[in-house]
């Protein structure tokens, strides 16, 4: 036929594989490499020998289904990033349960969206809380009241509370997870009451400094000798937590 198609399909015959596969040749060339082939054609065809009007009409609805098809897709694209934007954005004020890119599982607030790399990221407000455990443990039926301590600059103490009643965590069996706890530069205590509520605070373990989350199974009379006799000074403490619209996994919508 003419250059154009003999310099495509030299392009295309140098790859065994993709000529093995059949493929057309102008689906691996984009709207612009098309157009400077055409131009270069016509400018070296032989003017004794010129294109034939059939054949430039052939290349033209070529051009026009490549332009087509790159239209199309830039529209598809358009079309999903906005309606992520918008299911994204409908989540504004609403409680999540996701995944961070780290792996990490956190339930918080969303304030905020932003686009990353054009997909939707969910900026999250995240206070500690806690849910019912995945590992079995010998926490009994009550009520129990946890100081997570740390010690800061100076030696001075700092802490969180957080109760956890065992009647409003879905899928209690005796074991209780806390979430969401600050990233610190030195380990945190775990203090806890027994299932009353009340009472001494008894330490029931520790984790590293990074943990964010500690898991609790220890019963009452497994709880350690040593109890919590300085008060901590308290903080409140909500950290941030940034999303993907696809590793969300359950909603609660604003009230």
């Amino acid at each position: 036929m003419s250059q154009l198609t003999n310099a495509l399909g030299a392009g295309a015959g140098s790859n065994s594989a993709t000529a093995s596969t059949g493929k057309d040749a102008f689906n691996d060339i984009d709207l612009n490499v098309f157009l400077e082939l055409m131009i270069t054609e016509l400018q070296n065809q032989d003017p004794l020998n010129p294109l034939e009007n059939d054949q430039l009409l052939a290349q033209i609805s070529q051009i026009r289904e490549v332009g087509a098809t790159d239209k199309l897709t830039e529209t598809l694209d358009a079309v999903l990033i906005g309606q992520n934007v918008s299911s994204a954005t409908n989540l504004i004020g609403a409680d999540v349960v996701a995944l961070t890119d780290k792996g990490e599982r956190v339930n918080g607030n969303v304030q905020s969206v932003t686009i990353a790399d054009g997909q939707p990221k969910l900026d999250l407000a995240v206070d500690i809380g806690t849910s019912a455990g995945a590992t079995e443990g010998d926490l009994d039926d009550g009520t129990y009241l946890y100081n997570i301590v740390w010690e800061g600059a100076g030696g001075a103490l700092f802490g969180m509370e957080v109760q956890a009643n065992t009647a409003g965590l879905t899928g209690f069996d005796g074991s209780v997870q806390i979430n969401n706890l600050p990233e610190t530069s030195t380990q945190k205590l775990i203090y806890r009451t027994d299932k009353s509520g009340s009472g001494s605070k008894q330490l029931i373990g520790s984790i590293r400094g990074g943990a964010t989350a500690m898991l609790d199974t220890v019963s009452d009379a497994n709880r350690g000798a040593e109890a919590l006799n300085t008060q901590p000074q308290l903080v409140d403490f909500a950290r941030k937590a940034t999303v993907s619209l696809k590793n969300i996994s359950e909603i609660n919508p604003p009230r």
